[in-house]
């Protein structure tokens, strides 16, 4: 079956998952627009599956911001770099290995939890982000003691992490955080790469 708009109010006992202590979320990011742990208020973005910001025209909205990153670095690697097929080496990426020191409830979308909401696995896989987005904030108005979302990438369905503003940040300690190109990251950074069969520029 098609997945189409929610319909409200969704389930009463949703689908969800936390984040233990000691485990590791990862990310990629462009120092440009923030250090490793900055949230994104801009939006809804075009590129951002579980965008909750109002529906309309991308703007910065104090209330609603997102972060984006996933349970492993072959993930985050495919979900960074996946869509262009290649990674510049000579670009400012950063790469965070943040360590999770408090426990983070997430929704949790892996599995049967699609299912759970009258969904399919679609909700992870399809590129029409406008119907995602609106989904991301009925999840938001309506599990209100929830801290984000945990899905399959579509790239290699790798496990996908979205913390929103509800999520304290400081329950995420940066374990490393520098260049991707630093040499104590590159060589993994490289074979996730070859792995995914993205191309070395």
């Amino acid at each position: 079956m098609s997945i189409g708009p929610p319909t409200r109010p969704l389930a009463g006992s949703p689908p969800t998952s936390e984040l233990s202590v000691d485990s590791f979320l990862v990310r990629i990011y462009n120092p440009s627009h923030g250090d490793w742990d900055a949230q994104r208020f801009y939006g809804p973005s075009d590129e951002g599956r579980f965008d909750h910001h109002p529906a309309g025209p991308p703007v910065i909205h104090a209330d609603r911001s997102v972060w984006y990153a996933g349970k492993a670095l072959r993930g985050a690697v495919a979900e960074a770099f996946g869509k262009a097929g290649q990674i510049d080496t000579s670009s400012n990426r950063m790469l965070v290995m943040a360590r999770v020191v408090a426990p983070i409830r997430v929704l949790d979308l892996l599995g049967t939890g699609p299912r759970k909401l009258g969904l399919t696995h679609e909700i992870s896989s399809t590129t029409d982000y406008g119907l995602t987005q609106s989904w991301a904030r009925a999840f938001y108005d309506e599990y209100g003691d929830l801290e984000g979302v945990q899905w399959s990438g579509r790239e290699i369905n790798s496990v996908n992490v979205l913390l929103h503003d509800r999520a304290e940040m400081d329950r995420l300690v940066p374990e490393f955080d520098d260049r991707i190109t630093h040499p104590d990251a590159w060589p993994r950074v490289a074979r996730a790469a070859r792995d995914c069969a993205i191309q070395i520029v």
